[in-house]
């Protein structure tokens, strides 16, 4: 323990009292904390800090020392301690030391009381990569962890960024230090924040420190990308590397592109027999588009996707024999399959590597860094690429969805690698279609037919609800896509792939209406929501709110009335629109028929919303919600 020292008498009479009061002097004493940098924090960092020491292309050591205090429960999570590492990654050391409120110690850990198991991604088969963790005790809260450890890294391609985790904490102090042979040398660039490093030149080597202090919670409004693009860090990347035995340069794309590149090529992919084979597939095809959709329906009917990452194999695809045979394999690996089918056929192609998911944000084109986590193909056609997503056994051709729309993609080609964007997404691509036939009857019961179509991102859905038994499949129709939970429920089966993207359903309600005063009922004007969005006003946003994907809901609704009906109140035609958002509502009646239709279209144009218009999108959403929530009023028997 470090003790402050403030002239000797004063030194000397606190120590007379030691045993009569608690120390609050000790360096991590509670109180010692800036009122400032409590205010809305779960935790503070009393020290956040990282000593990243490069020794040549396939060695680093990290080493890390932070020193939480945490200041009520809701920042428990800090109790929790795990490290990940694999075998490139090897955990030297790693010390817990848990202190009181007052900064006295009251428990400490050393690596022996780490539990080891297997890290799953949730994603993967198998890998080799393996996670640390202890869960610490709380004497009190507040308290404080001190957590040291080292690790020795033998084979990289990145270097580790440095975040500063201030949007549930405050920082009392951060800093990150970089040692790196001046003859490889780094790039770096800080984000979110204006830290500049001070670089120490000792000939042989470079220093580079950034350091700051005193850094106030900055809470991260929700909904937007994923964190790591809001949070203040310092991004560092290697100019050479070495990994696995394969040395590569990362000063460009080009040179990443192009060490990825060789990862990819293999002589004789497939043997003259299976090259007869799939030739004779497309021989009769003229068309190149048409030979890339019977080929992908052949990759798809064919291989399943199963993710196995050991040592360089998380860059490296399985043979393409190997997938051939046994008929499966990773991102990669299919995409590399698709890639030597469509050579075969004549056709270019190339692998792309995308950071992918709805939320997370592009990869800057400015700064080269490897942060992607899938692969997908692009077939260049001129102006208008084919992007094909290889893991997907139900997309179509050229159709990519919220999982890597919107990106800046890596193309992998012989020249090294390219930075292209993929497709822009398009809300009328992602369409849900409801045609709902009710026939009520005299009491306001109703025998429903009811048929969803749907396109794009939606159709993930459909096919989800048929892997569901059908007591979760009438669970998930009511949860999820907001229908009137019916009394029967039946879901008619189609085992044909044109089909799979049309459900029909037949439903009965004993009482189809909301409520009754008199002889009048109140239906709902369709069994499903259209806007089943939950969005709330804030006094200001700061980043911007992200849809999974934009879309167009179109839902027909007709109602067949008894004899003796007649309607009391209709809604109106309505329409709304700003430039997220477009909705329509007409009404008709064919007194004939006795029969009500009314068509309701709801389209989010664009799913990443400005957080200046934020407040205006969930203005409009509510009044759309509002407008639905209206009656049907049909006057009965008296």
């Amino acid at each position: 323990m470090k003790i402050k020292i403030i002239g000797t008498y004063f030194f000397i009479h606190i120590i007379s009292f030691a045993f009569a009061q608690e120390p609050v002097f000790l360096k991590y004493a509670v109180n010692n904390i800036a009122e400032d940098l409590k205010k809305d924090a779960k935790a503070v960092y009393r020290l956040d800090e990282a000593y990243l020491e490069v020794l040549s292309p396939s060695k680093y050591i990290l080493k890390v020392h932070q020193i939480t205090t945490i200041l009520s429960p809701e920042g428990a999570e800090h109790l929790q301690q795990s490290l990940w590492f694999d075998k490139f990654n090897r955990v030297v050391d790693i010390e817990a030391t848990v202190l009181n409120s007052s900064g006295r110690e009251t428990q400490k850990y050393k690596k022996k009381d780490f539990s080891i198991q297997s890290y799953n991604d949730g994603i993967s088969l198998a890998t080799d990569d393996k996670i640390m963790h202890l869960s610490l005790s709380a004497p009190e809260y507040p308290c404080t962890i001190d957590v040291t450890y080292t690790i020795d890294v033998s084979g990289y391609i990145d270097l580790p960024n440095w975040y500063m985790n201030n949007s549930t904490s405050s920082v009392e102090q951060f800093r990150y230090i970089v040692k790196v042979p001046a003859d490889l040398g780094i790039r770096y660039r800080s984000l979110n924040m204006n830290l500049s490093p001070v670089i120490e030149d000792n000939g042989n080597a470079k220093v580079y420190t950034w350091e700051t202090k005193n850094i106030a919670v900055n809470t991260i409004d929700a909904g937007g990308y994923e964190g790591g693009r809001y949070l203040p860090q310092i991004e560092v990347s290697p100019n050479v590397f070495e990994y696995d035995g394969h040395k590569g340069e990362f000063k460009n794309w080009s040179d990443f592109g192009k060490w990825c590149y060789g990862l990819y090529e293999e002589k004789d992919p497939f043997s003259e027999s299976r090259t007869a084979e799939i030739k004779r597939l497309v021989n009769s095809i003229a068309d190149v588009r048409s030979k890339v959709t019977v080929l992908y329906d052949y990759l798809k009917k064919n291989m399943r996707y199963v993710s196995v990452q050991f040592g360089i194999g998380g860059y490296k695809p399985f043979p393409v024999r190997f997938v051939d045979e046994k008929k499966y394999g990773d991102c990669k690996a299919l995409t590399n399959y698709m890639r030597n089918l469509l050579t075969v056929a004549g056709i270019k192609s190339y692998p792309a590597l995308i950071n992918a998911g709805y939320n997370k944000a592009p990869v800057a084109p400015e700064f080269p860094q490897n942060v992607f986590n899938h692969v997908i193909l692009c077939v260049p056609d001129g102006r208008d690429s084919v992007w094909l997503e290889c893991t997907s056994n139900n997309s179509e051709a050229g159709f990519l969805g919220s999982f890597t729309e919107n990106k800046n993609a890596l193309l992998l080609t012989e020249n090294g690698g390219v930075i292209v964007s993929t497709p822009k997404s398009n809300y009328n691509k992602n369409v849900f279609t409801t045609i709902n036939d009710i026939a009520i009857n005299e009491e306001g019961g109703a025998e429903v037919k009811s048929t969803l179509e749907t396109s794009g991102s939606f159709f993930e859905l459909l096919d989800q609800v048929r892997q569901l038994e059908e007591g979760k499949q009438n669970e998930l129709f009511v949860q999820y896509l907001n229908y009137k939970e019916p009394d029967e429920f039946h879901l008619a089966q189609h085992d044909e792939f044109s089909e799979k993207h049309q459900l029909n359903l037949k439903l009965t309600y004993a009482k189809l209406f909301d409520f009754k005063a008199g002889n009048k009922f109140f239906f709902p004007k369709t069994i499903n929501k259209l806007c089943d969005e939950r969005l709330n006003a804030v006094n200001s946003r700061k980043i911007e709110y992200v849809f999974h994907f934009p879309y167009k809901k179109v839902d027909t609704t007709i109602f067949h009335l008894p004899a003796d009906f007649k309607v009391e109140s209709l809604p109106e035609n309505k329409q709304l629109a700003d430039e997220y958002i477009s909705y329509k509502r007409e009404v008709a009646f064919d007194e004939t028929l006795n029969t009500l239709k009314i068509v309701s279209t709801l389209s989010l144009m664009k799913n990443v919303i400005a957080p200046e218009q934020y407040n205006k999108v969930c203005e409009l959403f509510n009044e759309i919600e509002k407008e639905e929530n209206t009656k049907l009023v049909l006057k009965g028997l008296d």
